[in-house]
């Protein structure tokens, strides 16, 4: 059963399907229980992913990473507004800052998935839905409106290798015209990653492809003079125990690996 309308958002069950499996693991590096309880509701067929070996310890050390992200920002700042762009069936604001009353959490995407969001997780006291494209500049006037002296933190988790250079720099753009005090942090293909995307376990059973990747971070510095690059970094440094042997191989050469796949933060200032 097949309910999505757009190719892309069907993506959102694999970490979905993910997170759910390593919930049930003695030695889970993300515990959610709400995902299991969706992937036991959801009509679909989930055992094309079971051989996706390398996307399901990737995925819990990524929602690990930007949980982590989450909280040492939100200790870090006197002000702290947390987007979660693409948000799909993440739970993030219920595994981080639920019911912190001094924390404004947003989570933000399609129409259709988050009617589909809202039948399976309600907001949180602090949390707030929106129905929109991240590549729409509505969301990004009212934050500002909203928050005129919060400090911004942007996630994108598996969502910006999605969509092409073009539509990218605008929404970097974008958001440069708008925030002066923010941060943005994303995972995202590099070009080999891109260029071998029919090998990868879990996306060559989608019809969603990645259209962009990058290899060297500092390139956004060169879209937009606000942007400064905080790091970028290779998810094979984290649990190397979980990892795979390949993973762990290729993690003692960041710079092979970001051919592949990195987790980026940019500064909007």
């Amino acid at each position: 059963m097949n309910q999505f309308k757009d190719k892309v958002s069907e993506t959102l069950l694999i970490p979905l399907y993910m997170r759910a499996k390593e919930s049930s693991r003695a030695d889970a590096i993300i515990r959610d229980p709400i995902a299991q309880r969706i992937v036991e509701s959801i009509e679909y067929d989930y055992s094309k992913f079971d051989t996706a070996k390398m996307s399901e310890i990737g995925c819990a050390i990524r929602c690990r990473f930007f949980d982590d992200m989450v909280t040492e920002f939100v200790r870090n700042h006197k002000n702290p507004v947390i987007v979660n762009l693409g948000c799909g069936l993440d739970t993030r604001c219920q595994r981080t800052v639920e019911g912190i009353s001094d924390v404004a959490f947003y989570s933000l995407d399609l129409p259709d998935t988050i009617d589909m969001r809202r039948s399976f997780i309600s907001e949180a006291s602090n949390e707030s839905y929106i129905s929109e494209s991240m590549f729409d500049t509505v969301w990004m006037d009212r934050i500002k409106s909203e928050h005129p002296f919060g400090d911004i933190l942007l996630i994108a988790e598996g969502v910006i290798m999605y969509f092409d250079e073009a539509t990218l720099r605008q929404f970097f753009n974008d958001l440069c015209d708008r925030f002066s005090n923010a941060e943005i942090w994303f995972d995202t293909m590099g070009t080999l990653g891109v260029k071998n995307q029919n090998k990868h376990d879990a996306i060559k059973n989608m019809e969603a492809t990645f259209k962009w990747g990058i290899n060297n971070g500092k390139i956004l510095e060169s879209w937009n003079q606000h942007l400064s690059l905080i790091g970028q970094i290779s998810p094979g440094r984290f649990f190397r125990s979980r990892q795979t042997i390949l993973m762990r191989a290729l993690s003692l050469f960041p710079g092979i690996f970001f051919r592949f796949y990195s987790y980026l933060g940019y500064r909007i200032s």
